[in-house]
């Protein structure tokens, strides 16, 4: 699966330039985007299962209709749930094996920015590494009606922790969005590290601005940086780099 492509096609829907009720084909998009068939054939069915698009006939799609505040509502939700199963695995104290595998997840991108740039793929990268991050700790939580809530929200196009679109920003600011972003992981881990519960609560919700801004903010057209890797202006992300915590 071409999932830098998939991120394009999803960006092209968030941005309007395929517009909701517009029906699509593999010809049409692959000749929009300049790719061959196969990898739009492959992605397409994959989108109408994640809820990007529906099915119109026998092999056609068109673009579903949702609105931003819809996405906007259940972003909020979700990270209500997850700030309050990060809460929970401080609370009673993280195993070490969890400890393990979210610093394993910050291992990981720090080696994304160490070379001080981004491109398409690391985005893709980040955007796993977010996903797995984000599950660690809700499965940790040991609750499986909050773990049912929160799958039930990341079906709304634009939820999922691993949905990372940044087209219309553009690289240079991607990477400052993430660099800040992936510092909170670490205050979140050192929080649960800790056994700081009302702290690693309040980081999560903030974290979730940060996937506020990658799926709202927008530039007219694209151009500039877009198609260059993103210059650092910052040092190695830590647990020093995040925000202060909402009161």
């Amino acid at each position: 699966m071409d999932m830098p492509l998939m991120n394009t096609i999803k960006e092209m829907i968030l941005s309007g330039a395929l517009k909701p009720g517009e029906r699509v084909t593999e010809a049409g998009l692959a000749e929009q985007l300049a790719v061959s068939r196969t990898p739009v054939r492959n992605i397409m069915p994959r989108l109408a299962a994640e809820g990007y698009l529906e099915a119109v006939g026998r092999r056609g799609y068109r673009i579903k209709t949702f609105g931003e505040s819809e996405s906007l509502e259940a972003l909020d939700l979700r990270a209500l749930l997850e700030g309050h199963a990060a809460r929970m695995v401080a609370s009673a104290g993280a195993s070490t094996a969890v400890l393990t595998e979210l610093d394993a997840c910050l291992a990981f991108g720090d080696r994304l920015f160490e070379k001080r740039s981004l491109d398409r793929e690391d985005e893709h990268q980040y955007g796993v590494m977010n996903g797995r991050f984000h599950k660690i700790v809700i499965d940790a939580c040991g609750s499986p009606t909050l773990q049912a809530f929160i799958e039930r929200l990341n079906r709304v196009p634009f939820v999922a922790p691993s949905v990372i679109l940044f087209d219309r920003i553009g690289l240079d600011r991607a990477f400052d969005l993430l660099f800040r972003a992936h510092g909170v992981h670490h205050a979140i881990v050192e929080a649960i590290r800790q056994g700081d519960g009302h702290r690693a609560e309040a980081l999560f919700r903030e974290h979730a601005h940060q996937q506020r801004i990658s799926m709202f903010s927008r530039r007219p057209a694209m151009g500039g940086n877009a198609g260059r890797p993103a210059r650092a202006r910052a040092k190695r992300p830590s647990a020093s780099d995040q925000p202060a915590a909402p009161e």
